[in-house]
């Protein structure tokens, strides 16, 4: 399990922002008696209009998909696995998310006072001023940040105890660790099988239309696999090597649809080896590839030469 700890770290990412909805119980109730009905629903008031609200949220997003697609599963509470080779990069494009995010929330708060008053005027009777927070509570409602932590294993626990005790609290430990790393690399798996079951969904049917991202999510996560294999796992190399077999001009996909049939062939073919896998809750195993002819005839060639090293030798 120690191996873990020096190939991956754990990343967690936290947002907010301000929504400026307010639910309005009164106008609801309000509702509900001019139209003599009973729970309907319930009105919401759009406290704020502003691009810069949108721009943020959408900065926000970008980040969350980032950070998704670079790490891998770990812990439901939030925590998830950064590979120590995506450390750098990592570290760099949410520090330009942060930066963005930063500039937007500067802008709208200095937007605020005027937009506040724009409200005022468009809500009418509808304005209500407890539903503002001021400048600096609403600063503190906008946030984009992340925190990174090693991974802690049965190694070090550090705590007075009987021998079995301890014993007993590193194997479980150990087993959960190992749960967890499982988990981690089935995520992958099944990110795989999403990726590819697109692609001969939209294949197999020569009518539908398909963006180019079809095949860039396919190949974009056969480049992230190198640095997510942190325990040398051949199934992820085996993986990676199918996944680029896809690496196909996307045009040509369009316009030849012999190539394009044949793609949709092997990626189905390819989709029930890892169906097989992910649905079969097998553990993820290497999966080895079947040997061409020419290594066939190498290794009958490597034998027959050991058995006639043999016999000189007797």
């Amino acid at each position: 399990m120690s191996n873990i700890k020096s190939k991956a770290m754990l990343v967690n990412l936290t947002t907010s922002h301000w929504t400026a909805k307010k639910f309005d119980a009164k106008v609801t109730k309000e509702i509900d008696e001019t139209h003599g009905s009973e729970n309907s629903g319930r009105f919401n008031k759009t406290l704020i209009i502003s691009d810069l609200l949108s721009d943020i949220s959408s900065c926000i997003g970008k980040a969350r998909t980032y950070h998704y697609k670079v790490t891998m599963a770990w812990d439901d509470a939030g925590p998830r696995l950064l590979p120590v080779t995506n450390y750098f990069d990592y570290t760099k494009k949410m520090e330009e998310f942060q930066i963005e995010h930063k500039d937007l929330v500067r802008k709208f708060l200095k937007e605020y006072p005027s937009l506040k008053e724009n409200a005022r005027q468009r809500l009418n009777t509808l304005f209500n001023e407890v539903d503002y927070p001021d400048e600096q509570t609403l600063a503190l409602k906008f946030n984009l940040s992340y925190k990174i932590t090693l991974i802690a294993d049965e190694d070090d626990l550090r705590i007075s105890l009987s021998e079995d005790e301890i014993k007993e609290i590193k194997k479980n430990i150990q087993s959960s660790l190992s749960d967890r790393i499982n988990n981690a690399k089935n995520s992958i798996v099944e990110r795989a099988e999403t990726a590819i079951r697109a692609m001969h969904e939209k294949l197999i049917d020569n009518s539908a239309t398909f963006r180019d991202s079809l095949v860039g999510n396919v190949i974009s996560l056969a480049e992230l696999m190198p640095a997510m294999n942190f325990d040398d796992d051949k199934q992820f190399d085996w993986l990676e090597k199918k996944l680029m077999k896809f690496n196909i001009d996307p045009v040509k996909l369009r316009k030849n649809m012999d190539l394009r049939n044949k793609t949709a062939k092997k990626a189905k073919k390819l989709l029930k080896k890892i169906e097989a896998i992910h649905y079969g809750e097998k553990p993820v195993e290497y999966i080895e590839p079947k040997k061409t002819k020419k290594e066939k005839k190498e290794k009958k060639g490597k034998k027959n030469k050991n058995k006639k090293t043999k016999r000189i030798k007797k």
